[in-house]
């Protein structure tokens, strides 16, 4: 319990200096609208693309997938269930906010806080099904999440749906993956030192919202809402199901740890590369990882005791 506590705040303190690197850029000018328009493009169109592709060819491999199919299962199911309740709880919000839940609760932080922190409570075993379970989630959050930004905005939403490099990246990755390919060492390693930037550049980009926040987010009831939703209810209701199916525990357990994790980065970078209400995205993700510190050693000390 304690080396978990230990482990997170460790992550939070990580990101929130990157998020104030960007916030004093934003307040002393250096990080002006233009730059961050520029980044966020860099970050959807070559960064997050290079992450993607350097997960699938960075070391897994379609036989360790193979031996995997029980968590495989349990996360296409969860996303399946993020999926619906999005539809009960967000369906008729306002585009501009909707669009930002939802892909919210489609995306937890599981890029720069879910290898830490599980491979930290589960070990090896924990990190090995993590990367595994990683292959459907990214899937899951560059089809069904990109599509929530881009429904709506065009009768041919799926073509502008075609034209995001991430959902290309995941194509790619799985012909890669099944194929046993790689890239030539050197275009491995330009992509993989290119997928180690998402995380800064990802905070950073966040800080330079968070720098132009208002204070009246602080009062915004949907925030805190959502944060009760991402970081409680969900792995809650997640751990009460699974518990009733004959699954594997450190199966369940790497789950709902999953499912426990604050909103990841990437909603912040959606919603600004579509225009959608960036200030809002910036809270729940900051609010959310700050809140997660004390969070998630919680779920981890239910799971210990029902799984």
């Amino acid at each position: 319990m304690l080396e978990t506590f230990a482990a997170v705040v460790s992550l939070q303190a990580t990101l929130l200096i990157l998020i104030l690197a960007g916030a004093a850029g934003t307040k002393l000018g250096f990080i002006t609208e233009g730059f961050q328009d520029g980044l966020s493009g860099f970050l959807v169109r070559i960064v997050l693309p290079c992450s993607i592709l350097n997960a699938f060819t960075g070391g897994a491999s379609a036989d360790l997938l193979g031996q995997s199919l029980q968590i495989l299962a349990v996360m296409t199911a969860v996303h399946i269930f993020y999926i619906l309740l999005n539809l009960a709880l967000y369906g008729r919000q306002p585009p501009r906010r909707g669009a930002v839940l939802k892909f919210a609760v489609l995306c937890p932080n599981t890029n720069f806080m879910g290898m830490p922190v599980i491979g930290g409570i589960y070990g090896d075993a924990g990190t090995l099904l993590l990367s595994i379970a990683l292959f459907p989630v990214r899937a899951f959050i560059l089809t069904v999440g990109i599509s929530y930004f881009v429904i709506g905005q065009s009768r041919r939403w799926f073509l502008r749906l075609l034209k995001n490099p991430a959902v290309w990246a995941v194509l790619i990755g799985t012909v890669m993956l099944v194929f046993g390919l790689r890239f030539p060492a050197p275009a491995q390693k330009a992509v993989a030192s290119l997928s180690t930037c998402t995380t800064p550049l990802s905070m950073i980009l966040i800080g330079g919202v968070v720098g132009n926040l208002k204070r009246e987010m602080l009062r915004e009831a949907e925030v805190w809402k959502f944060c009760l939703l991402r970081l409680l209810l969900i792995p809650g209701l997640l751990l009460f199901a699974l518990r009733l199916l004959p699954l594997d525990p450190l199966v369940c357990g790497v789950a709902v740890l999953m499912s426990a994790l604050p909103a990841g980065a990437m909603t912040v970078i959606y919603t600004k590369e579509y225009q959608r209400d960036e200030n809002f995205a910036a809270a729940c993700v900051v609010f959310s990882t700050l809140l997660s510190v004390l969070t998630i050693p919680l779920v981890n000390l239910a799971c210990i005791s029902f799984l």
